[in-house]
């Protein structure tokens, strides 16, 4: 897809005044992410952070946000959304980990 498409076509769906879908939302993820290729950032690691944050949305938002989405499919968007982050993270020397298991009352 030519990207001067996508923004057209995404700017055109933002400015109807209708509720943004998901197709749209990870539409805009996307073209905030290749956005990032030209912008200059004060820390390197900024940009690789934001991209994966945006990457993680637009999945989360198409996996369970489409109107023939079900839960089903929560379990595994949620398994790559947190290895996503973690990826994210790792890169900047940190990785997440499951809380412990709460006390029985």
């Amino acid at each position: 897809m030519d990207p001067s498409d996508l923004r057209s076509g995404l700017a055109d769906r933002l400015a109807s005044g209708e509720p943004i879908d998901a197709e749209t939302f990870n539409a805009a993820c996307f073209m905030l992410s290749r956005a990032l290729e030209g912008m200059s950032f004060s820390v390197p690691e900024a940009a690789p952070l934001v991209r994966r944050l945006l990457r993680v949305a637009g999945r989360v938002v198409i996996d369970t946000g489409l109107a023939d989405s079900t839960p089903d499919a929560w379990p595994n968007t949620k398994e790559i959304a947190l290895e996503w982050i973690d990826e994210a993270l790792r890169d900047l020397g940190y990785e997440i980990a499951p809380l412990p298991p709460a006390p029985e009352p």
